[in-house]
C-alpha cells in the first residue's frame, strides 16, 4: 500500500552543501542548489552503513520515496568536531605534540594513565596529537566527513560563523523554492531514474494545504542547534544584545521557523547539552564543556532565551507574535528538567487551549529514542555510566534518550516525539550482529516502548491513554551523519518500514488500543497524518499574527 510520509527531523541541504560549499562549484548556479546532489558511494547505501558517503534524504529521494512533508534542519557543523576544548588544555600547537609524540613524552604518559586509570584512560593520552589542529586532523575528518580539504580547512579557520553559515545554508535551500526541477536519481544496484518535482518554502497554512493537495514536498524549517545564533567565531558566547536580535532576526524569515533543537553535541552557551559522542569519537573529540549542565543561570540566560523564542514575556504570557517551539533533544536531562518545571508546564497549567493554537505550548522531541529509564533525576544520577555499554535492558540508557518522565511531559503538552533511524541511539551496541530480518523490529519496539509509558498508566482515563498514538511519528536524522538501520538506509526505504509497521501491528493488534484504532490508520498516523496534524494545530503561531490589510 502506498503511504505519504513526514519526516520531523532530517537534513536534506547538509549533504550537499557541506560539499559544494568553499570550492568552484559554489559558484556554478547549476550546481549549487538542492536538486543536485554530489555523487554518492552506492555500495555503502546498499549496506546501509554509516552515511558519510552517499545522500540519505535528497529532493531526489523524496520525490521518489513519497515524503511530502520534510521538516528540514538547518545545522552548521561544530567546530568541537574539528577543534580541542580551551578548557581542557585541547588546544596546545600540532608541533608541540608532535614533539611529545616523537620523544615519548606521550608513550610515557600513556604508560602512566594505564597503571593508574586504565586503558581507556591510557588510550586517551596516545591519541592526544588527534584533538589537536594539525594535518592528522584534518585527515582523521576527511576521511570520516568525506569533504574536501578546503571545505575543512575553512571549518577549522576564524572565519568560520555559524550565523554566516546559517544564512548561506538557507538561500541554498531558498534558491529553487517553488521551482519544478528535474533531477538524477541515484538507486545504487537499481541504477539511475531521473525524477522531476517541486518543493516549497512554506508560509503560512494555507500555502501548507496547498502544496499538499497539489502532491508537492512541503518544507517547514527548522535549526539543530542554539550555537547558531549564541555563538561566534571564536567559540565564545556572543554579546547578549546580537543573541536577541538574531532571535528577533529568526522570527523575521520569509517561511516561518517551526521549532529549534536548542542544544546539540557541544557548549552553546546558554544550556546545557547531553553526551552523545559514542567511546571512540571522545578520542578524537571533547564535548565536556557544559555537558549534562543546566540552562545558564547568570541573568536567567537561558530561560530569557527560551521564553524568547516561545514568545513568552518573564511572567510566561503569551506575547502574540511568533512562536518558535523548542525541541528538547540533545538538551541535557538537567536542562530539560528545569526547562518542564519553569516554563512549559507552568505555562501549559494556566493556558486553555484556544483557536490558533495559541494556548498550550507543545513539546518537541524530534529524534529519540527511549532509554527505558523512569525518570530524569535517573538519567541524571547515571550520567557517569554513560559508555557504549551502558544500556538497561536492549535500550540505550543515555541521557539523550528520553525516559517516562519526558514522554509524560510530551504527552501532556499535546506534544510530538520523532522515531530516529540511528541504530546506536536505538539500542544496537559496537559489533552486535542482529539478524537482518530483526532489525525492523529494533525501531518497533521502541515505538511500542514509547506507546507503553502512557498505556500502562492506570491514572489516565482510557480516551487520555489512547491519545498517545497521536504523539509518535518518524524523526529519522536521516543526513545527520547517523549510522542507519540497514534495513531503512534512506526515504526510498520508508515504505517497506511502513509495510514492517503494518505486519508488527497486526501481530499485537489485542494490545494498546490497536484494534480499536485500526492498523491501517495507526500506520497513517505515524507516517503521515501525527505531524500534519501537529502543523495544523500550531503552525499558525509560528507564523504570527496576520498583517493588518493595507488602506
Amino acid at each position: 500500500m502506498s503511504t505519504r510520509f513526514a519526516d520531523l527531523h532530517c537534513h536534506p541541504t547538509l549533504y550537499g552543501f557541506n560539499r559544494l560549499r568553499n570550492g568552484p562549484d559554489e559558484h556554478d548556479p547549476d550546481r549549487f542548489h538542492p536538486w543536485y546532489v554530489p555523487a554518492s558511494d552506492p555500495n555503502a547505501m546498499e549496506a546501509g552503513d554509516r552515511a558519510t558517503g552517499y545522500a540519505q534524504i535528497d529532493f531526489p529521494k523524496m520525490v521518489a520515496g513519497g515524503v511530502r512533508i520534510v521538516f528540514a534542519s538547518i545545522t552548521p557543523i561544530e567546530a568541537g568536531f574539528f577543534r580541542g576544548n580551551p578548557d581542557r588544555g585541547l588546544n596546545t600547537s600540532f608541533p608541540r605534540e608532535l614533539l611529545k609524540l616523537a620523544s615519548g613524552a606521550t608513550a610515557l604518559r600513556s604508560v602512566m594513565a594505564l597503571v593508574q586509570e586504565g586503558p581507556k584512560a591510557a588510550l586517551h593520552e596516545a591519541t592526544a596529537i588527534l584533538r589537536n589542529e594539525g594535518p592528522l586532523r584534518i585527515m582523521v575528518q576527511k576521511l570520516v566527513m568525506k569533504y574536501s580539504l578546503d571545505r575543512l580547512r575553512f571549518m577549522m579557520s576564524d572565519s568560520y560563523d555559524y550565523w554566516e553559515e546559517f544564512i548561506a545554508e538557507y538561500a541554498y535551500l531558498a534558491s529553487k523554492d517553488g521551482q519544478r526541477c528535474e533531477a538524477r536519481l541515484d538507486r545504487g544496484p537499481r541504477g539511475d531514474l531521473t525524477v522531476t518535482g517541486t518543493y516549497h518554502l512554506v508560509r503560512d497554512p494555507a500555502h501548507l494545504e496547498a502544496v499538499l493537495d497539489a502532491d508537492e514536498i512541503a518544507v517547514i524549517l527548522s535549526i539543530e542547534g542554539g550555537h547558531v545564533f549564541t555563538i561566534g567565531p571564536d567559540q565564545e558566547r556572543v554579546p547578549t544584545d546580537l543573541l536577541f536580535e538574531r532571535i528577533n532576526a529568526l522570527k523575521r524569515l520569509p517561511s516561518p521557523l517551526f521549532f529549534v533543537t536548542l542544544a546539540h553535541h557541544f557548549d552553546n552557551g546558554v544550556c546545557g547539552h547531553a553526551h552523545s559522542l559514542p567511546d571512540a569519537g571522545r578520542l578524537v573529540m571533547d564535548q565536556s564543556r557544559r555537558m549534562g549542565e543546566d540552562l545558564e543561570a547568570e541573568d536567567d540566560l537561558g530561560g530569557r532565551v527560551i521564553r524568547a523564542l516561545l514568545d513568552l514575556d518573564d511572567e510566561l504570557n503569551d506575547l502574540g507574535g511568533r512562536r518558535i517551539l523548542i525541541d528538547a533533544k540533545h538538551m541535557s536531562p538537567l536542562a530539560r528538567q528545569t526547562f518542564y518545571r519553569t516554563i512549559l508546564e507552568p505555562h501549559n497549567a494556566r493556558s486553555a487551549e484556544i483557536d490558533g493554537g495559541r494556548g498550550r505550548i507543545p513539546l518537541v522531541l524530534s529524534h529519540i529514542a527511549y532509554a527505558n529509564t523512569r525518570t530524569l533525576d535517573e538519567l541524571i544520577a547515571h550520567a557517569d555510566q554513560e559508555s557504549d555499554t551502558w544500556h538497561r535492558g536492549l535500550a540505550n540508557a543515555w541521557g539523550i534518550n528520553i525516559c517516562d518522565e519526558d514522554v509524560q511531559v510530551c504527552h501532556r503538552s499535546g506534544g510530538l516525539m520523532g522515531l530516529v533511524f540511528d541504530q546506536r541511539i536505538l539500542g544496537l551496541r559496537p559489533g552486535d550482529r542482529t539478524p537482518e530480518a530483526h532489525l525492523p523490529l529494533v525501531l518497533i519496539e521502541q515505538l511500542l516502548a514509547l506507546v507503553d509509558v502512557v498505556m500502562l498508566d492506570d491514572r489516565l482515563s482510557e480516551q487520555e491513554r489512547r491519545t498517545i498514538w497521536d504523539c509518535v511519528c518518524i524523526g529519522s536524522d536521516y543526513d545527520g551523519v547517523i549510522d542507519p538501520l540497514g534495513c531503512y538506509p534512506t526515504a526510498l526505504s520508508l515504505q517497506e518500514f511502513a509495510e514492517d509497521l503494518r505486519s508488527a501491528l497486526s501481530a499485537v493488534k489485542h494490545t494498546r488500543m490497536i484494534d480499536a484504532l485500526g492498523v491501517d490508520a495507526l500506520v497513517d498516523k505515524v507516517c503521515w497524518r501525527n505531524a500534519h496534524a501537529f502543523l495544523q494545530r500550531h503552525f499558525a503561531a509560528a507564523c504570527g499574527p496576520p498583517e493588518p490589510p493595507r488602506t
